[in-house]
């Protein structure tokens, strides 16, 4: 078998990842039930993109091979799966769940913008802490609660922008300065990480190489293990600001063409809101 056909067919099927994407569809369209397909096309894009991250050579390469890879999984976590299925979130499913004293509670305390923003940008920078991410590469029961961290937090981060209920979410100054924050704050933590010396993250710098693909890194790829840290820095210091930035230009077109229209909610959405709520 080649290094290249070893890679492709090196797809992880953990169960506990299979049987919980399974879950979570399951819940959604059991009890959500959402009325309109596009909503329902939000959830499983969302899903989808979550499985192919956590099962696919995605994970073999980020778990074992390269730091660069293992960014690229987090960044599809934080910025791309939790908003979709936030997106897909009716919201008259959300407002139920509000009425209810005890979740009303919770989210009114959580999606305060401070703690919110805190909460999901710490736990980021936290979990990107050398000797924290070398220990979730070797304890396979951290890895995974690392990922639990990141979908929850990202979670909690996302709420007070995305919320299904629009009169809930922040008006546009707040919401564009909140994710400005966010993309400056994923810079400087780039930054950092792309100019740091050789083996901060030691655990890539001698895979153990079970695949037999290492030559095809380092050789057809030419990914050295200086550059695959460089690489890594870039990707939360460039692409993932960009994505606040697309963030942020959809809120403010959306605000100069309806007015009455709270940004950032679903594309498909035409709710109006009142901007005094909160």
């Amino acid at each position: 078998m080649t290094p290249r056909h070893a890679l492709l067919t090196a797809w992880d099927w953990e169960p506990s990842v299979v049987i919980g994407c399974a879950v979570l569809l399951t819940l959604y369209f059991g009890l959500v039930r959402p009325r309109q397909g596009s909503k329902a096309g939000l959830f499983v894009t969302g899903v989808a993109v979550l499985l192919i991250a956590l099962v696919s050579p995605i994970d073999v390469l980020s778990d074992e091979y390269l730091f660069s890879v293992h960014m690229v999984q987090h960044l599809l976590l934080i910025l791309i799966v939790i908003p979709l299925l936030i997106w897909a979130m009716p919201r008259e499913f959300v407002e139920h769940g509000l009425a209810r004293t005890s979740f009303g509670t919770i989210e009114e305390v959580l999606s305060k913008p401070a703690l919110a923003w805190s909460v999901g940008t710490l736990t980021l920078a936290i979990w990107h802490v050398p000797l924290l991410y070398d220990l979730a590469l070797t304890h396979e029961w951290l890895h995974i609660f690392q990922h639990l961290a990141f979908l929850v937090t990202a979670a909690i981060f996302w709420w007070p922008v995305l919320n299904p209920v629009c009169e809930l979410r922040l008006t546009i100054g707040p919401a564009i300065l909140y994710l400005f924050l966010a993309s400056l704050f994923n810079s400087i933590l780039g930054i950092a990480i792309t100019f740091a010396p050789l083996g901060t993250y030691s655990a890539y710098l001698h895979p153990r190489d079970q695949l037999g693909i290492l030559s095809l890194i380092r050789d057809q790829w030419r990914i050295s293990p200086l550059g695959d840290q460089q690489l890594g820095g870039l990707l939360m210091w460039v692409p993932a600001g960009l994505i606040y930035f697309i963030f942020i230009v959809g809120a403010i077109v959306k605000w100069q063409s309806e007015p009455g229209h709270n940004p950032l909610g679903d594309p498909s959405e035409s709710i109006s809101r009142d901007s005094n709520v909160r």
